[in-house]
């Protein structure tokens, strides 16, 4: 069995340690962990790194994967030694390399210690004291895999998220892809209910590649992908001991913290108070090199826990090829200067041609308004990478819309005009009336696996999506009238869906997503159809502690007509 190994240099993670402050971050605060702004020049700039490849061979994908805690010897942020739970103990996880009608063997090995008894309940207290819980939650080292996306059976040892991989235990995860499943971008990460924002907000995740076929595959597609680019944008998050153990320090802390609001117990632990960075493949602010007019494909997968990332290659347009694994079945030439929206569970695949002027251009996460942004706050602009365009000259040619229209993985299919039945998602987030605990709830109820919904096998339906806070009568509720409740990310596993946008002319066009961002109180409507596999699988906000929290509901698709199906 192929071992799943990661061989990233040192040098990419800044790493300048002796043995005293090793055990300094190991077991007490260590001062290159504070929380302050991190020295880019010192700690970022270092060539762009993807991720290690492991291929299939024959069909087969054979590998192992390790849940273990990084070896604060060997892995560094930014100067912090860090003890952080991850596959293989390393940063970011291993791209998954595939092609269509492939088989996914994959042994998780969960090798996080044992917790005792005392650990686990503190663990629950945790979630206990800020959320009303309707099932116990999974211990912070148990785990399991989903792979997110992929159109699998989500039963058995496939792509079953309702398993519980204890520590000190190992599963064989067996995923066949169907010989025509869409060719995209897709990732994988821990999804175990209850500690899936601790381990990815640790960095358990990774890319998942299904192949173009050359024999189908343009030209010139073929030719950005000799240098493609695989963009694991996370949000890394670690203590001033270089841990994660706290889920209340993945809330989203105050809106423009100061020293004093980020000095209190609530708040101090939390993404805007720590100044950490988001970070692409465990890189901070990495340099991509390109050749004059040179085109590159560009796979970007956001797998933050709470990020809205608005993309940004200053001075280049963004030609998108791809949403959400699914070829677009043309380019959409974002101008630039216009963001390419990313949230929680988003992929978009985009060409980038270098520009004919030689230097280096800004890669950024543009400023996000209040309305937009996850956490209701104004965010400040991120600097992601670097792109340096160098003096040598390789003009190459863009894919057309005719040449891309073929590799559209559902033809002209419009589910608008086929869809019958009606679903319905209410995200609830509110509080109780002394404001002690929050509801974290779909359709008024928090995460139950006895509470299924069930969907007639290859029924067409609408789901119609929308958010809410609390009603007035609430003393300080979350997002009463005339403010608009918080946004939340929907994701459903399984089966992608159809969904309206605007695209770069204005126009509307119909695209197919696996998630999405919703707003209220507006409602989104979205079209799917339960193809090819009946059992149990999840639809969650991907903002993960929500999820984590109660905000995730079972369905189950059945073998039953609909007029008999409840």
């Amino acid at each position: 069995m192929q071992r799943a190994f990661i061989p990233l240099g040192i040098i990419a993670f800044g790493l300048s340690l002796c043995a005293n402050t090793v055990m300094a971050g190991y077991n007490s605060v260590n001062p290159a962990c504070a929380y302050q702004n991190i020295d880019i020049q010192k700690y970022g700039y270092a060539p762009f790194q993807n991720p290690p490849e492991i291929r299939s061979k024959d069909g087969v994908l054979d590998t192992s994967f390790t849940v273990q805690y990084t070896d604060p010897a060997i892995i560094s942020i930014a100067g912090c030694p860090v003890t952080l739970r991850t596959y293989n103990g390393q940063l970011v996880g291993p791209t998954l390399r595939v092609r269509q009608g492939d088989v996914i063997n994959l042994l998780l090995n969960n090798q996080l210690p044992k917790e005792t008894a005392n650990e686990v309940q503190a663990q629950f207290e945790q979630e206990n004291k800020n959320a009303y819980l309707a099932t116990i939650p999974a211990s912070f080292n148990t785990t399991n895999m989903h792979y997110h996306g992929l159109h699998v059976s989500p039963t058995g040892n496939s792509d079953n998220v309702l398993l519980d991989i204890a520590p000190q235990s190992q599963f064989p995860y067996e995923v066949k892809l169907p010989a025509n499943h869409p060719i995209g971008s897709y990732w994988y990460h821990a999804h175990a209910h209850g500690s899936t924002s601790i381990q990815v907000g640790s960095g358990m995740a990774g890319a998942i590649v299904i192949e173009d076929d050359p024999k189908t595959t343009p030209k010139t597609l073929l030719a950005a992908n000799a240098n493609e680019k695989i963009f694991v944008l996370q949000t890394i998050l670690y203590d001033q001991k270089g841990k994660l153990n706290n889920i209340t320090s993945l809330f989203p802390g105050p809106s423009n913290p100061n020293p004093k609001e980020c000095h209190s117990a609530s708040n101090k632990d939390t993404w805007p108070c720590s100044h950490r960075r988001i970070t692409i493949n465990g890189q901070i602010v990495p340099v991509i090199t390109m050749k004059r007019g040179e085109v590159q494909r560009w796979r970007l997968i956001d797998t933050a826990f709470r990020e809205s990332i608005a993309f940004v290659v200053e001075g280049h347009d963004l030609h998108e090829i791809a949403l959400d694994s699914n070829y677009l079945g043309r380019v959409d030439t974002w101008k630039a200067g216009t963001p390419i929206d990313l949230q929680p569970g988003y992929r978009s695949d985009i060409l980038i041609k270098a520009s004919m002027k030689a230097g280096d251009y800004r890669i950024i996460d543009q400023p996000t308004s209040s309305r937009k942004s996850l956490r209701q706050v104004e965010e400040s602009e991120n600097l992601l990478a670097i792109l340096r365009v160098t003096d040598e000259i390789e003009d190459m040619a863009l894919p057309t819309n005719e040449e891309m229209a073929p590799l559209a993985p559902f033809g002209n299919i419009d589910l608008r005009k086929t869809a019958l039945g009606v679903q319905e998602v209410v995200f609830k987030l509110g509080q109780d009336m002394k404001g002690e605990k929050n509801y974290f709830q779909v359709n008024y109820r928090a995460f139950n696996p006895d509470h299924v919904r069930q969907l007639p096998l290859n029924a067409t339906d609408m789901w119609a999506l929308t958010t809410v806070g609390d009603p007035s009568g609430v003393p300080n509720g979350i997002g009463q009238p005339p403010s608009s409740p918080p946004p939340h990310v929907f994701h459903i596993h399984v089966n992608p869906f159809q969904w309206v946008r605007k695209g770069p002319d204005g126009d509307d066009q119909l695209v197919w997503k696996d998630t999405l961002l919703v707003q209220g109180p507006t409602v989104t409507n979205i079209y799917t159809q339960y193809r090819d596999y009946i059992g149990k699988f999840v639809m969650h906000c991907h903002i993960l502690d929500h999820e984590d929290l109660g905000m995730m509901e079972v369905e189950e698709v059945v073998n039953t007509p609909r007029a008999h199906a409840h």
